[in-house]
């Protein structure tokens, strides 16, 4: 038999894929809600510092299959205090998605010895992005819409657990089997580097303070390697100002 390495030690091919795909089931009962909140907002809101929360989907590349796939992700964010006549912010995003576990076993009988390897990655993308956003109709009106660009830092992470099992006949009672077990984990960073990308968007005013978010982003140059995870990003949030 053929024995297929784990992601860290150079995998690129393996058997079981445990894909989730991003579900739009719940996003679409949140968007109707919010709807039905534009109703109760004011045409002006706070201009201060703001903290948000977005949730969204991105289609990349899988590290694995090398076929695209599209993720659940989510993003924090901390933004300044809109300047320039209520025309421009400043925002720092913390953000990231899982890209499934793989696992893969191997199996062999050498000399009468048994000899058992399994291998479990659980990939993921983490990555850190500041932003200028140019709102071009300023801090009025129902729909506010936004452009922008920015640079990221992004991390490809490989969570990795191998397992090497022996079991093997005593010399004395060749019924009798030993068995030892050697396990190793760790966390290994498959690419980083940094990357641009642009953001086109919107808020919707809820109260004095809240704001709904809806935004698409793409990045660029999100690769090292043989690695690239960029690609579209689309986001469905709150924010709420100071």
């Amino acid at each position: 038999m053929v024995c297929v390495g784990s992601v860290n030690r150079g995998r690129t091919v393996l058997n079981h894929h445990d894909a989730f795909h991003f579900c739009n089931g719940w996003l679409k009962p949140g968007i109707c809600a919010s709807i039905l909140l534009i109703g109760a907002t004011a045409c002006a809101g706070a201009t201060g510092p703001g903290i948000g929360i977005k949730v969204g989907a991105q289609t990349l590349t899988d590290p694995v299959t090398l076929d695209k796939t599209t993720r659940a992700r989510l993003d924090l964010e901390v933004s300044s205090p809109m300047v320039a006549d209520e025309h421009l912010d400043f925002a720092l995003n913390v953000g990231g998605l899982s890209l499934g576990s793989f696992h893969d076993y191997y199996t062999d009988v050498v000399d009468d010895t048994i000899i058992e390897e399994s291998y479990t990655d659980r990939l993921s993308v983490l990555d850190v992005r500041v932003m200028a956003r140019l709102y071009p109709l300023g801090n009025h009106g129902w729909v506010r819409p936004y452009l922008g660009a920015g640079l990221g830092y992004f991390w490809l992470l490989d969570d990795w657990e191998d397992e090497y099992v022996e079991s093997f006949p005593d010399p004395v009672h060749p019924d009798e089997y030993h068995t030892t077990v050697t396990h190793d984990e760790g966390v290994d960073t498959l690419a980083h580097g940094f990357f641009s990308f642009i953001v086109l968007g919107a808020t919707v005013p809820i109260g004095d303070n809240g704001e709904l978010i809806f935004e698409f982003q793409h990045d660029y140059g999100k690769q090292d390697g043989d690695y690239d995870v960029g690609g579209p990003i689309y986001m469905f949030g709150a924010r709420f100002r100071f």
